[in-house]
């Protein structure tokens, strides 16, 4: 999965890096303490509902690896416009839980529905029996 930005395609990756930044930014935040687990609270349901700050976060944390990721948020706000523009965002946040259920670390965060490891092993189990 991937997105364009400045006219190249920047490539999500949703390693246990993006993973920790994600579940840090969309995590709780008590008496100055990161209490963490925006994976679990708020990753799935923000795409579902098409919070615009969760793909914000989910982007931002998912192109840090490349060298000439966006930085600013007038970057950011581009990608997303483009997004909208062209593929619509409810359309792409379903893209990223199809992309999360092919992932075996974030695979259980994601409806049945979109979890495709699970749903092979349900038809190779169907077929041996």
């Amino acid at each position: 999965m991937h997105i364009t930005f400045n006219g190249r395609d920047i490539e999500l990756s949703f390693g246990l890096r993006t993973l920790t930044t994600i579940d840090r930014s969309l995590g709780l935040e008590v008496e100055n303490v990161s209490l963490g687990q925006g994976l679990e609270t708020m990753l799935v349901p923000g795409l579902q509902s098409g919070n615009i700050i969760c793909l914000y976060k989910l982007i931002q944390a998912a192109t840090a690896h490349d060298k000439k990721k966006p930085k600013t948020e007038e970057d950011f706000e581009s990608i997303l416009n483009d997004i909208a523009e062209n593929e619509g965002l409810d359309e792409f946040a379903e893209q990223v839980m199809y992309e999360l259920g092919k992932q075996p670390m974030t695979r259980k965060l994601v409806p049945e529905e979109y979890q495709k490891g699970k749903v092979m092993k349900e038809v190779v189990k169907t077929i041996e029996d």
